[in-house]
């Protein structure tokens, strides 16, 4: 998939690098405006194929232009510099060089660059896998390229948006985004973007199952990109051709293909395309029997993509990896790199970022009906003006040939005509705020189905995991009843034996993952349920002393060997709380539970000379009571942290956690409580639930 950034484009290589060479002849050349722009050409080529070479060139650029007051100059330096760090794959100096940009260009008042640097900017966050901050900052490009009527900013910005579309698996909307950069870049006889254009409608013909579709739109781009001799088009087009070649199962055009890309990549520096090729490389390896090379390849894609921090390449290396493994018979690797895949595929289609694509959508949409509307409203008021001027003119020329009655007729009936229009615009401006109206409506609903749909894969899931382990204990068992037979009509007791221990454990094994399903449906009855019990005026330390006394008593029964200190600091003269006792019982031994568990696995990797510790303090903030449990386990990495709220969602092993607890909590104390719920943790450093009720 092809992204754009935008910019103009500039001159022969050759020709650059001899007025360069000729301005160098001079003193002062640095100082001269005419200089210091064609450094910029040249480091505008130097970007896209050799970055360390433009990075090199610009090291002063920005410097020098704004020495001799030359703003363009600046400005064009740093955006260039951002194309650069971000060919290398480092988005971190790439957008803050555009962001350089974008503060000089708004400052100084030079509107017409910002929807380019703005798309640049869109495009950062949205190789970061971002998308919510990159859909909204495109559709404000957008916005402001239309305005500016600016053809190639626009049409980089919706091949941009396209692309998202295309990662979150929208198909409709990323083809109709790419036909109209094609139409534009049409328009505008621009090559380069009939050439990205024709190749991501290609690669979405290729998602639908349609290679001969897209090979046929992928010729086109390849033509050409061979034409105008562009080293990433070529890039592109190869390797585009290469997955159509895959999909057609024309596995040695595919190698070929795949290994021209990464040749090509390679020599320019691009690691985006050398990580894209190396995967469908792997691929093909891999369908062809060819393990070894094909895992080799595809962990350099892997390690790649983690330089360069693409999340969607990042998906598609783990999601090669764990395909390779399998096939080569490496389950646990296999399930490891499979779990990363999903993690990366989730973040990308994330409910978030789609509901954000289709609000920012119907947005856009209206502010382009809302500019409509007041042109036609412009109309009819000079229309309306013209007609008051006209009967002004009339009623004169009626006074002087003696209140003409018929010419006044006439001018009244102009009028009310008029009248009319206005009318029927106001109706049609009504019935288009109400089809507004039902789409948003449209769009809560689909949000809800949605939810509904990740929560009932998510059970699945669960409770998939124990009944796979019943089916199997019970076909093995099944067979060693059958053993059992044959060693009992032979009358080999000592066979006997084992085989009954066999189907002794295998039994237990049975009941103790037919007790976990059991388990997981009911935790998942309790999560549905309402929350019915009444409110009542409580002491809040009494019930915390009681839940920890509780939860600390349970877990010595399975470990008398694990010990925690317990650190408190109850305010006193704390007032009674009204809540529900038995709720807030359940969340705080949900939280000490957890703790627990933390502070074993904690436990279990430190010297003895670690403790494990709880505190728990309670105090009066305001109108409030705050209650904190803290511990010193191993905490939450960042990266899951903003997951664990979420039905489902656990960091223990299979078996061991439903993920319903922190759910559970947060209903409680949010909606059925009206308070809140924070955690504030990291890896190695413990975690500190705070617990917000109002008094």
């Amino acid at each position: 998939m092809f992204t754009v950034t935008a910019f103009a484009q500039a001159g022969n290589l050759v020709n650059l690098k001899q007025k360069i060479n000729a301005f160098k002849q001079r003193e002062d050349y640095f100082k001269d405006t005419s200089y210091l722009a064609t450094v910029n050409q040249l480091g505008f080529i130097y970007a896209d194929i050799y970055p360390d070479s433009a990075i090199a060139l610009l090291n002063r650029q920005a410097g020098y232009c704004k020495a001799v007051g030359f703003l363009k100059g600046e400005f064009t330096a740093f955006k260039i510099l951002g194309n650069a760090y971000q060919t290398k794959g480092d988005f971190a100096k790439s957008l803050a060089y555009y962001q350089q940009a974008y503060q000089l260009a708004k400052k100084n008042g030079y509107n017409s660059a910002l929807p380019g640097i703005q798309n640049n900017i869109g495009l950062i966050y949205s190789n970061q896998g971002n998308y919510s901050p990159a859909l909204r900052i495109f559709y404000e490009a957008l916005k402001g390229a239309e305005a500016d009527h600016n053809q190639f900013v626009t049409g980089s910005i919706l091949n941009n948006i396209g692309t998202i579309h295309f990662f979150q698996n929208k198909m409709p909307e990323a083809e109709s985004d790419y036909r109209q950069m094609l139409g534009i870049a049409k328009e505008t006889a621009d090559t380069v973007g009939l050439i990205i254009a024709y190749n991501n409608i290609g690669e979405i013909m290729l998602e639908r199952h349609k290679p001969r579709e897209a090979l046929t739109i992928l010729n086109i781009a390849s033509q050409l990109a061979h034409k105008i001799n562009d080293a990433e088009m070529l890039m592109s087009s190869s390797k585009t051709l290469g997955d159509i070649a895959y999909q057609l199962d024309s596995l040695p055009a595919a190698t070929a293909h795949f290994n021209n890309t990464v040749v090509l990549a390679k020599k320019q520096g691009n690691l985006t395309y050398t990580a894209k090729a190396l995967i469908g490389l792997a691929k093909v390896q891999n369908k062809q029997g060819m393990f070894k090379p094909a895992l080799d390849n595809a962990l350099e894609a892997l390690q790649l993509a983690q330089k360069i921090g693409q999340v969607y390449l990042l998906r598609d290396a783990q999601e090669t990896v764990s395909t390779v493994y399998a096939s080569m018979g490496n389950g646990k690797d296999a399930l490891l790199h499979y779990q990363k895949f999903k993690t990366y595929s989730d973040s990308i289609r994330n409910l978030e970022s789609e509901r954000m694509a289709m609000a920012l959508k119907a947005d856009y949409t209206f502010s382009k009906k809302e500019v409509e509307y007041q042109r036609k409203a412009s109309q009819q008021n000079w229309l309306i003006f013209s007609a008051l001027a006209a009967l002004t003119t009339l009623c004169i020329i009626l006074w002087i040939i003696n209140h003409n009655r018929k010419k006044l007729n006439q001018a009244n009936k102009i009028l009310k005509d008029k009248n009319q229009v206005i009318a029927n615009e106001k109706a049609n401006t009504e019935r288009t705020l109400y089809q507004l109206q039902d789409t948003q409506a449209q769009l809560i609903q689909a949000e809800k189905m949605a939810s509904l749909a990740e929560l009932t894969a998510g059970i699945a899931h669960e409770i998939q995991n124990p009944l796979n382990f019943v089916n199997n204990f019970s076909e093995v068992s099944v067979e060693l009843l059958n053993e059992l037979k044959d060693e009992i009509q032979s009358g080999n007791k000592e066979g006997v034996y084992a085989i009954t221990n066999d189907l002794n454990q295998n039994l237990e094994k049975i009941y103790q993952h037919g007790q976990r399903a059991s388990g997981i449906v009911k935790s998942m009855l309790e999560h549905s349920k309402a929350h019915k019990g009444q409110k009542e005026l409580t002491d809040v330390r009494k019930l915390v002393s009681e839940c920890f006394n509780l939860t600390y008593e349970s877990v010595q029964l399975k470990d008398e060997k694990f010990n925690v200190e317990l650190i408190t600091k109850f305010e006193s003269n704390l007032p009674l709380v009204s809540l529900i006792p038995q709720d807030i019982g359940r969340v705080l031994i949900n939280l000490f539970n957890n703790a627990f568990y933390a502070m074993r696995q904690k436990e279990e990797t430190m010297s003895i000379d670690y403790k494990p510790t709880v505190k728990v303090f309670i105090e009066q903030e305001a109108n409030q009571i705050k209650i904190t449990v803290q511990d010193n386990g191993v905490g939450i990495p960042d990266d899951i942290k903003d997951k664990i709220m979420q039905p489902f969602f656990t960091t223990k092993p299979t078996g061991e956690g439903v993920g319903l607890g922190l759910s559970l909590s947060y209903d409680i104390i949010v909606k059925a409580h009206n308070g809140q719920f924070t955690v504030e943790t990291g890896r190695g450093q413990g975690t500190a639930f705070t617990i917000h009720l109002p008094l």
